[in-house]
């Protein structure tokens, strides 16, 4: 199954994750308050706080998750040799014929202990076997389609940083505040408030759950709320 190019997006990691202990918890003095409302230019009322703070807490719950899940790209290349290996399998099963077919079978039946497959009879054992490998090949060609799947759900690095800048853009324009970001790649206009804001909220983050340099939050602010919409590859 041909795999379409990612377009330059993060790699997919698989939907399972797990963290150890608690997610940190975001929140701010007074004093760093004001370190934040300088950065941005602009004063932050207790509800417009509040909404960052709850945002930002949500952010952390699932960056942990998002950073230690495991990429996706092993569990696929193995669905695909097991597709491979179990067509391969089949085929030689389907071509063992004549005296040499019926020697192996039955040699081969006779040190076979399945308990599915007692009932069957020596000659009948490669063809049994046959359709258990068909129903095989079969799952992993759908599993393999499935994933391909653009609707399908996947971890993603740095997705949960792009679902907090629009979150923080939507609270910010829900409350007349700049959410003015550059075009990616525009670095002249990298410096700006709303990017300052970010960075500002960055310095109070767990140094893991921190994104991009400071010089390029702007382009990255833009690509967050501008998410390419291109098929992925795992």
């Amino acid at each position: 199954m041909e795999v379409k190019p990612d377009m330059g997006r993060p790699a997919r990691k698989l939907p399972i994750s797990k963290a150890v202990g608690n997610s940190p918890e975001f929140s701010l003095t007074d004093q760093d308050w004001k370190k934040v409302e300088i950065a941005y230019g602009q004063a932050l009322p207790a509800a417009v706080r509040q909404s960052i703070v709850d945002t930002t807490n949500k952010y952390l719950e699932w960056e942990v998750f998002e950073r230690n899940a495991s990429a996706l790209r092993p569990a696929v290349d193995l669905v695909k040799s097991i597709n491979v290996a179990s067509n391969n399998l089949r085929q030689k099963l389907s071509r063992a014929g004549g005296d040499a077919g019926a020697f192996a079978q039955s040699v081969i039946k006779e040190n076979f202990h399945s308990v599915h497959f007692k009932k069957y009879s020596y000659d009948q054992l490669f063809h049994a076997l046959g359709d258990v490998i068909s129903s095989l090949s079969a799952a992993c060609q759908t599993a393999l389609k499935e994933i391909d799947d653009p609707d399908a759900t996947f971890f993603r690095e740095g997705a949960s940083w792009d679902d907090w800048i629009r979150a923080l853009t939507n609270i910010a324009e829900e409350n007349d505040l700049p959410t003015a970001a550059s075009k990616a790649g525009n670095r002249k206009s990298d410096v700006g408030p709303f990017a300052r804001l970010v960075a500002e909220l960055q310095a109070h983050l767990p140094k893991e759950a921190r994104r991009h340099a400071n010089t390029r939050l702007s382009s990255a602010i833009y690509s967050a709320r501008h998410p390419l919409k291109t098929t992925d590859e795992p």
